[in-house]
């Protein structure tokens, strides 16, 4: 018996010496300092980042090469990287869009985070998905992305809900291919704040019937929007948690849209 109840002592003490194992979703956060190789680049160029120190979504993996497709379609250049020395002032000069894949965290060192700035000053256009509109990024980005702080989505069995999109404005380039409801099932991020009243608002959610806890209900809850940062073309979409978004067609056409409104292709704005 006494050599029982040492054998489970030395158990649990292995047990709780044991290092966890790390979660693939909340990686260690890391900066970089070299910056990657470039390819040829043809203009219209569109930089296609997915570093995350903060949460990471499995449906990264569907979203790069998905956001590599519809830039190839078009005949433009794209690169792909999780690398955020790219954001150098050299480098960053050879592109039209950066668009974040689901980006998340404060993954810039000063120096990166200046030419980021800079770049956007400049006129650059950029494209926000689904977690650029978390609460892991500075301050300052949220300010350019135009809305509150982040305060959650649902959880548990309630995470993802079938909802009712609707479009507030069908003449920008990526909602003028929508129904008037366009039915979708995500995970509904919820901000303290709307969109800041520069904002031009393209799709809600609306709320009606939807499984939400009080300090999720935002009342007029917009999921994707753009606003100008001085001559730069600002876009944010709160859609796409799931694998299968990145084969939708209807979203991935809004997608297409907001890239190509950004790199200054197609629609109004911020001129």
């Amino acid at each position: 018996m006494i050599v029982a109840v040492q054998l489970v002592a030395a158990l649990l003490l292995a047990l709780q010496a044991s290092p966890a194992e790390p979660d693939p979703r909340r990686p260690a956060p890391t900066f970089d300092s070299a910056p990657p190789a470039l390819p040829a680049l043809a203009r219209p160029a569109v930089l296609i980042v997915s570093k995350t120190n903060g949460y990471r979504h499995d449906s990264i993996a569907q979203a790069v090469p998905a956001i590599e497709a519809v830039v190839k379609a078009r005949g433009w250049s794209s690169f792909a990287t999780e690398n955020a020395a790219v954001f150098n002032p050299r480098q960053l000069a050879r592109f039209d869009v950066v668009v974040f894949a689901s980006a998340s965290g404060d993954i810039y060192t000063g120096a990166q985070r200046e030419a980021f700035q800079a770049w956007i000053a400049r006129g650059g256009g950029f494209v926000g998905l689904h977690s650029a509109g978390d609460g892991s990024h500075p301050d300052w980005f949220v300010r350019m992305r135009g809305n509150g702080r982040f305060i959650g989505h649902p959880g548990g069995a309630d995470k993802f809900q079938a909802a009712k999109l609707i479009p507030t404005d069908r003449s920008h380039p990526a909602t003028r291919h929508l129904s008037a409801i366009w039915p979708w099932t995500d995970e509904y991020y919820s901000w303290d704040a709307p969109p800041a009243a520069d904002a031009h608002i393209l799709l809600s959610l609306d709320e009606t019937g939807m499984r939400l806890e009080p300090k999720l209900r935002m009342g007029d809850h917009a999921l994707v929007w753009w606003r100008c940062e001085g001559r730069a073309r600002i876009f944010y979409s709160a859609l796409g948690h799931k694998a299968e978004a990145w084969s939708d067609p209807v979203h991935m056409r809004m997608v297409d849209g907001a890239i190509a409104w950004a790199a200054r292709k197609d629609g109004m704005g911020c001129d």
